[in-house]
């Protein structure tokens, strides 16, 4: 995926929409363990797996620079299942 030129402030609006895209990734995991932990026999391993996605992305997004432009081309490419729900 070619990452658009936005103009000057490209890289930075970029970064940005980087940011908001590893938010709303977050919220079906969260669903998700609301959802398990909702069950009358919740999977501790399923539990667990949202839960470790759920820091893999905060860690992302906590260390996410504008100058880490293939991550974010990652990011940004929303065909990439790696990044992606």
């Amino acid at each position: 995926m070619a990452i658009v030129d936005l103009g000057v402030n490209s890289a930075s609006i970029q970064y940005e929409v980087a940011l908001e895209i590893l938010g709303q990734e977050r919220q079906p995991l969260m669903a998700a363990i609301r959802e398990e932990k909702g069950k009358s026999e919740p999977s501790a391993q399923m539990i667990q797996y949202f839960e470790m996605r759920l820091t893999a992305l905060d860690e992302l997004q906590d260390n996410l620079r504008v100058e880490d432009l293939g991550a974010i081309e990652q990011i940004l490419d929303p065909s990439n299942r790696l990044i992606r729900l």
